[in-house]
């Protein structure tokens, strides 16, 4: 009874204030010039408009992002002949899974896609954590030299991986000690994994970066603590800077897999054998010839071409999607802790 009550009393309030302030604008509309009410009247109508505005923009920007991916599944399950028919635009008119099957065997897509995962996850992991420990350094300690050095990591961002490309082909193909031995590193993984492992890999400078920013952010009595309890910087980063870091981490492991997973210029320099997702959807055309018509010279109409291309870049791009789904949240978090957006 008292819970009745009491409910009834605060309706009695919130109808009691809603009326004091409906009363309120009736007496300022009333006490307004004539200036003020125009104003008022432009506000309430912006007020109802708005809204409608910002829908239509917000789906038709929706709309652009998603064509290319709608466009691409709806062709990638569509028979040939739909590509010729002009009363196909979305729904395919034959559904088949055909050209999917067909796109899988062409890129040898399982034995592709486990050799892509062990390079991209592999240099992921070593140049995150490379890179955090460089970016620490930057970050908290000052020696003779930082600011050249961090002027080259500046560099490194800005300058394009094709300038360097040739001396780092020449450094792999005779890599050791001139006059003591030398290596052929070429069409190995090691051409990635030790770029990756020294700080230098793809998108490397930015990724300092990003760790430089986020451990100037984090407060020194972290470290001070930690040098009272007797450890030493390593020690520090290892066992306090880092579980402190773990939004700076996946935001730039996440950039890594990407970076890495769509990577052709560098893999296509070093490898020759090896194969990726994107070496392989690079060169799907020949080996859609050679698979499917077993004669690298027959000639493939481009309107015929567009459901294997279409279905090959779904199939290249169907693991980062779903990876990107399961991990949006900590993502979104994890850019928003590092600085990135300022």
């Amino acid at each position: 009874m008292a819970d009745a009550t009491n409910v009834s009393a605060i309706e009695a309030a919130d109808e009691t204030g809603s009326m004091i302030s409906r009363e309120v604008r009736r007496l300022r509309r009333a006490s307004a010039s004539a200036g003020e009410r125009r104003y008022m009247r432009r506000k309430a109508l912006a007020d109802k408009v708005w809204p409608f505005f910002r829908a239509v923009i917000l789906i038709g920007l929706g709309f652009v992002i998603m064509y290319p991916l709608i466009y691409m599944i709806s062709c990638a399950f569509r028979d040939r002949a739909d590509m010729s028919d002009p009363t196909v635009m979305w729904i395919p008119r034959h559904f088949t899974l055909k050209v999917i099957a067909e796109t899988i065997d062409a890129m040898d897509y399982w034995k592709t896609l486990g050799n892509t995962l062990l390079l991209n996850i592999g240099c992921s992991l070593v140049q995150v954590f490379s890179c955090a420990l460089t970016g620490y350094g930057f970050a908290r300690f000052r020696f003779k030299g930082s600011r050249l050095l961090f002027g080259i990591v500046i560099m490194m961002i800005l300058v394009p991986p094709q300038v360097i490309s040739l001396p780092l082909y020449t450094q792999f193909r005779y890599f050791g000690i001139k006059g003591l031995f030398s290596l052929n590193l070429i069409d190995s993984r090691l051409t990635m994994y030790l770029p990756a492992l020294t700080a230098n890999g793809i998108r490397a400078g930015l990724m300092i970066y990003i760790f430089r920013q986020f451990f100037r952010g984090m407060p020194r009595e972290l470290e001070d603590a930690a040098y009272i309890d007797g450890c030493g910087p390593f020690r520090t980063f290892l066992s306090v800077m880092l579980p402190n870091a773990s939004a700076a981490l996946l935001t730039v492991f996440l950039f890594s897999v990407v970076w890495y997973w769509n990577d052709y210029y560098v893999s296509s320099t070093f490898f020759t054998d090896t194969k990726t997702i994107a070496l392989m959807l690079t060169n799907l055309d020949n080996e859609l010839k050679m698979n499917l018509f077993n004669d690298p010279t027959v000639q493939i109409s481009p309107r015929d071409q567009i459901v294997w291309k279409e279905a090959g870049c779904l199939l290249s791009i169907a693991p980062v999607l779903i990876m990107y789904v399961f991990l949006q949240k900590h993502f979104t978090e994890g850019i928003e802790r590092s600085g990135i957006v300022g």
